[in-house]
C-alpha cells in the first residue's frame, strides 16, 4: 500500500476500507516484533485499522521504538522523536522491523 506521509512519521492510507482480516500466527509474529523492538531498542513501523464508520475505516502507519506492551489493555506505545502512540494490539494489521 502507498499513503500520504504527514508530520510524526505517520502514514495515512485510502479511507473507507474494511478491517483486513489477520491471522493468529500473523498476529503472534507482530506481538514477537514489538516486545523485541521493546528489550532491544530498535525501531519498527506499525501499521494499524482506525475505524471511521463503524466496520470501515482506514489504516495508519508510524516509525517508532515499543516503549510499552500493556498485556490487560492489550495496547502497545510507540514512541519516536515526534510523537508518541498507543496502539490496540487487535487493531494492528502490520510490523515491519
Amino acid at each position: 500500500m502507498s499513503g500520504i506521509r504527514n508530520g510524526g512519521g505517520r502514514q495515512l492510507f485510502p479511507q473507507d476500507m474494511a478491517q483486513p482480516v489477520i491471522t493468529k500466527q500473523e498476529r503472534e509474529s507482530f506481538l514477537y516484533m514489538l516486545r523485541d523492538s521493546g528489550r532491544e531498542d530498535y525501531g519498527v513501523t506499525v501499521s494499524w485499522w482506525v475505524s471511521m464508520d463503524g466496520e470501515r475505516g482506514n489504516t495508519h502507519s508510524m516509525w517508532g521504538v515499543v516503549k510499552w506492551v500493556d498485556p490487560k489493555a492489550r495496547k502497545v506505545q510507540l514512541v519516536n522523536e515526534a510523537r508518541s502512540e498507543w496502539i490496540g494490539l487487535e487493531q494492528i494489521v502490520d510490523v515491519l522491523g
